[in-house]
């Protein structure tokens, strides 16, 4: 599961998972592609962003997000929830966006279904877990949370490389011309 995924992300300079892809999007202005980039998140997040950040100066978005339930676990009554914090830059200019997921955290969620106490939850950078680090705690259960956020950030950003290239809606109803 993991060694065929071994090398489709980087670490950037603070250690943290990080994924890019860049865009050609030949006849589209910075102006279109904007848009497009900032109307992604009102049509195609399942959850709210956490926090949105823009300049459209600069034609720069950046969102933080969570992944929810990447994993999750139980015995009898235990259970154990894993949500993956992430961040989500796309860049713009004339005909080109770069697209960055980040991969920050984990919120480990536990509790017992029986009982009314409140969940215990915690969190950990997704750098000082196993994969990344080796050496890493529970090597199955956040191997497992890696893998299914790795293919949520690779999803992600297929679903933006679409809406930057296609729009949000389907071509005649993003067509400026109405």
């Amino acid at each position: 599961m993991l060694s065929e995924i071994k090398e489709q992300w980087t670490l950037d300079d603070s250690g943290n998972v990080t994924y890019q892809k860049i865009l050609e999007l030949p006849e589209l202005s910075k102006d279109i592609i904007y848009p497009r980039s900032l109307n992604f998140f009102s049509y195609n997040l399942e959850n709210e962003p956490l926090s949105l950040t823009e300049d459209r100066e600069l034609g720069m978005l950046l969102v933080k997000g969570v992944f929810d339930r990447v994993h999750s676990t139980g015995v009898f009554l235990d259970y154990t929830h894993i949500h993956c914090l992430n961040l989500i830059r796309i860049d713009v200019k004339d005909e080109k966006a770069r697209i960055l997921v980040t991969l920050s955290a984990y919120e480990i969620e536990s509790g017992n279904v029986g009982e009314d106490d409140l969940p215990l939850i915690s969190s950990s950078k997704v750098n000082q877990e196993f994969p990344i680090n080796p050496s890493g705690r529970n090597k199955t259960m956040m191997g497992k949370a890696f893998y299914k956020s790795h293919m949520r950030a690779i999803s992600l950003m297929d679903k933006i490389s679409n809406a930057l290239e296609n729009g949000n809606t389907s071509p005649s109803l993003e067509d400026r011309d109405w």
